[in-house]
């Protein structure tokens, strides 16, 4: 409902003199847009063909009443909003329990006091009003909050390269938003010098402010790693992790933080180089054993300007597979609040050892989805593997 616009009002009754005397009124009320059915069944394909703003109803009418009207009514979600103010010469508690019950928002008895008609008209129109103006603000919000999602999925990798013989990187990735937009994140490039560099994060908090922080994040590990790699290639994940970690710190006045896992490999030799700054920590994957990268740790990034970070180590072999996850994973509930945990990541991953990154992907987004069940999801689900190629 337009606030210019004049409201639109639909006056059922089955007697000739009650609608006159409605109409009567309402346009000496200055209503000019009215519409006249003289049963229910003209009612409903009334209310099917063009849209009100209210309606005036009687109970008893011939072939379908005004109970059945409200029932058809409360069926039709899009008629949710439709004030119905009901008019009868019906003087029973029961008779207006039963509107109320079935959906209506007042009851009028015939023959009507003009003045009480009059304060519920106005009443009634201005809730529907409000309600109009609150739904259209939610589906602008709504909109834009999906510009927003598309927005944050186009900063992330969505294709993955296939493994070359340069590059022997089976690698695939996942996330998926506990609402419209996450403070998630996951990324992977190559440098100049050829290292394979990735990350898994996860800003603290939920929403705008999240994926805000989240994408502020993703920039700044590219930049610092390019712009640290070419001045001085020494550079490892420590002194690169250690720089984004005061970059975040400034001007973090709302003391949002994230965690995160950073590795550098080189694909040619396996060598990886990696910092854990309060993330979870990632498994190794490979010859029927499977175990979690403990070294490297450090403190979350955002929070203490002087952090230092440390650089674990580890030679990836032919056919082993990283994965790497945030807490949405092994913190995700089922309906009774049981967690995934831990332990069941790691049956699902040894039953996937030796498995295309892709399918590993796959294989535990599938067995967390048929965990949770009907479960609301309560935070965000990323995960990355990536797997050495076997010559």
């Amino acid at each position: 409902m337009h606030p210019d616009a004049a409201p639109r009002i639909l006056v059922v009754d089955d007697n000739d003199d009650n609608r006159y005397t409605l109409t009567l009124y309402l346009e000496l009320e200055g209503y000019t847009d009215l519409a006249i059915a003289e049963d229910g069944e003209q009612a409903i394909a009334a209310l099917k063909e063009r849209q009100f703003d209210l309606v005036l109803l009687d109970v008893m009418m011939p072939k379908v009443d005004g109970y059945q009207v409200l029932t058809w009514l409360k069926g039709e979600k899009r008629l949710a909003d439709l004030p119905v103010i009901m008019i009868s010469a019906l003087n029973e508690m029961s008779s207006v329990v039963r509107c109320i019950e079935l959906g209506a928002v007042d009851y009028l008895q015939k023959p009507f006091n003009q003045h009480l008609l009059r304060a519920r008209l106005g009443a009634s129109l201005d809730k529907k009003r409000l309600r109009d103006e609150v739904n259209a603000h939610l589906a602008r919000l709504e909109q834009e909050l999906q510009a927003a999602r598309d927005l944050q999925m186009s900063m992330l990798p969505q294709k993955f390269p296939e493994p070359t013989a340069l590059c022997p990187v089976d690698v695939h990735g996942l996330i998926q938003p506990a609402r419209e937009v996450g403070g998630d994140l996951y990324d992977f490039f190559l440098t100049d010098d050829g290292s394979f560099c990735f990350f898994v994060g996860d800003v603290s908090g939920k929403g705008m402010p999240a994926a805000l922080f989240m994408a502020r994040t993703k920039s700044l590990i590219r930049l610092a790693t390019e712009l640290m790699r070419s001045r001085d290639g020494a550079a490892g994940p420590a002194e690169i992790i250690g720089r984004v970690n005061r970059e975040l710190c400034q001007n973090n006045s709302d003391m949002m933080f994230v965690t995160m896992f950073f590795g550098m490999l080189k694909p040619a030799t396996g060598d990886l180089a990696y910092c854990n700054a309060g993330h979870n920590p990632p498994y190794r994957i490979g010859g029927g054993a499977l175990a979690a990268l403990d070294e490297g740790k450090g403190i979350i990034l955002g929070v203490r300007p002087q952090a230092t970070y440390r650089t674990g180590t580890l030679t990836l072999e032919p056919g082993e597979t990283l994965y790497l996850f945030s807490d949405g994973v092994t913190e995700a509930h089922d309906p009774a609040g049981l967690l995934f945990s831990e332990e069941r990541l790691e049956a699902v991953l040894r039953a996937v050892s030796g498995r295309r990154s892709a399918e590993i992907v796959t294989v535990i987004s599938d067995a967390v989805k048929s965990f949770v069940g009907t479960a609301p999801a309560s935070d965000d689900i990323t995960m990355l593997a990536l797997r050495r190629m076997p010559s």
